[in-house]
């Protein structure tokens, strides 16, 4: 599948949910009857998710929450915790009446949508992972700016773009505020208490999702399955939809546990 070009914007459809004091946008692409949510990383948007959008909405519904304070989205009064974030995805699709969704969280937004999935366990089917976040032996700031540099140098220029616009975007501070949050929220200890299927994916040339911890993150749950996207890094999911995509809707042969 060719990569989605720059600036251009497959969604049908978008809207704003307000959660208590705080605001979210939902971007939707498709009609399938299989509803997937898809929950972007810190400092980011939905953007970098539309050619793995525009593969699924081949055959289902799929919807984009993007958080509060990035995209275009106001920052609110104070710094949300991961817990935080999960609670306003669970409810937005609440608003949104979705049922047996496959929830996908990338980076950051794995760990957004796990907590999501323990806060409204009713409204999913099963939960897939991309690039979870943070690896337990690398928590640290300066660690964390080091591998993403790494990795900067193993994506697309196109996928450089949209997600370093991204930053800019949002602006630097709500980022900055919110990285202790990532940092501080442990994955591996809200796993357990996920009671679907989960599907942990790490691109095989990913810096900051090294495979030792994919491993670490797989024993934490009761039902866990994990798998890798060849060749890719962190943002696997720009230039390999397809691959991206069997882990979400699909059961590849190449997920081991």
């Amino acid at each position: 599948m060719k990569e989605v070009a720059v600036g251009r914007t497959i969604w049908e459809h978008s809207q704003t949910v307000v959660v208590g004091e705080v605001a979210c946008a939902v971007r939707t692409v498709g009609t399938g009857s299989r509803e997937v949510i898809l929950i972007h990383g810190i400092g980011v948007s939905a953007r970098y998710f539309e050619p793995l959008a525009a593969y699924l909405a081949q055959t289902c519904t799929v919807r984009a929450i993007e958080l509060p304070g990035f995209a275009a989205l106001p920052a609110p009064r104070r710094r949300l915790t991961v817990e935080e974030f999960g609670a306003v995805a669970a409810e937005a699709m609440r608003v949104l009446g979705v049922r047996d969704a496959v929830v996908v969280g990338h980076s950051m937004g794995s760990q957004v949508a796990a907590e999501a999935v323990r806060a409204a366990p009713d409204l999913v089917a099963s939960l897939v992972l991309l690039a979870p976040t943070i690896n337990d032996r690398e928590r640290t700031v300066a660690t964390q700016m080091m591998r993403l540099a790494q990795d900067t140098l193993r994506e697309s220029p196109a996928a450089n773009y949209i997600v370093v616009s991204d930053y800019f975007r949002a602006g630097m501070k709500w980022y900055l505020k919110t990285l202790p949050s990532m940092l501080q929220h442990r994955l591996e200890e809200t796993l357990p208490a996920i009671t679907c299927p989960v599907t942990l994916v790490r691109g095989s040339r990913d810096p900051i999702v090294p495979a030792d911890w994919m491993r670490r993150l797989a024993d934490a749950g009761p039902d866990v399955a994990t798998g890798e996207v060849p060749g890719e890094p962190h943002v696997m999911m720009y230039r390999s939809p397809e691959a991206t995509a069997r882990f979400c809707i699909g059961e590849p042969s190449h997920a081991a546990r």
